[in-house]
């Protein structure tokens, strides 16, 4: 089971070892890399189009009992980073989104914009493990009082101010 399918490429060296009789079940909840997997031509390989937190259900569902790995690369993928579009970017301008996959209700954008500062820190502290989570939040909340937070660089101009290039 791959549970992180993305571009695919560790799926695909999955399938090169694996025997005519196996069987690969790829999670991912990004239509991007459903793309990619489109690309893939072969009947051992059975794409799940949701979050792996699904995966016994799907488990299930497939009639799998027993698992012979499981493999799992958290995070965003290059093509996220790479495409100024889903709002992942730091290099390039774009919607300030930073969503998974559609399903997911609320982007970047509604979350800077909306939250408190108190959801903002814990959110920052905790998934972003900013030391400095509080002055940040606050940081945002000042921004948006000016205006709506609404792209990459406008986040990005705030996170520079008080994390210069080459300080910790």
């Amino acid at each position: 089971v791959d549970v992180t399918f993305g571009g695919g490429g560790h799926s695909k060296e999955i399938l090169s070892k694996l025997g005519p009789n196996g069987r690969l079940l790829a999670f991912d909840q990004d239509p991007d890399a459903w793309n990619q997997a489109e690309q893939i031509e072969d009947e051992r390989l059975t794409l799940i189009t949701a979050n792996f937190r699904y995966l016994e259900k799907y488990l299930r569902l497939h009639g799998v009992k027993q698992v012979d790995g499981i493999l799992a690369d958290f995070g965003v993928s290059s093509y996220q980073l790479d495409a100024a579009a889903r709002g992942f970017s730091t290099r390039f301008d774009g919607p300030l989104d930073m969503r998974m996959g559609p399903s997911a209700a609320m982007g970047a954008k509604d979350v800077l914009n909306g939250y408190s500062a108190e959801q903002l820190q814990r959110i920052f502290g905790m998934y972003g493990e900013i030391k400095n989570a509080r002055t940040l939040a606050q940081a945002v909340i000042q921004s948006r009082t000016q205006k709506s937070l609404e792209t990459t660089s406008e986040f990005k101009e705030i996170l520079t101010k008080l994390a210069p290039r080459g300080k910790e």
